[in-house]
């Protein structure tokens, strides 16, 4: 199952933007939320709203809901 979450009209560059999401792709989402709070980048704030987002869509889902623990982040 996934879930997803999406973030519009953003006011960052892309470029900062991935350099922040490159480095959560293929975490496990504790280990992706641990990494998203200690970096000292704005991009890091807004990314971190958007994972805790599908994570919540994630644990909330009709299908099935699953727990956090047990997610990995696929795509950013």
């Amino acid at each position: 199952m996934q879930a997803q979450a999406i973030s519009k009209y953003i006011r960052i560059s892309p470029f900062r933007a991935r350099q922040v999401t490159r480095l959560i792709q293929g975490k496990t989402v504790p280990e992706a939320v641990a990494m998203v709070q200690v970096i000292p980048q704005k991009a890091a704030r807004l990314v971190s709203k958007t994972l805790r987002s599908a994570i919540a869509n994630a644990e909330n889902a009709e299908k099935e809901p699953v727990a956090a623990g047990d997610l990995v982040v696929k795509e950013a």
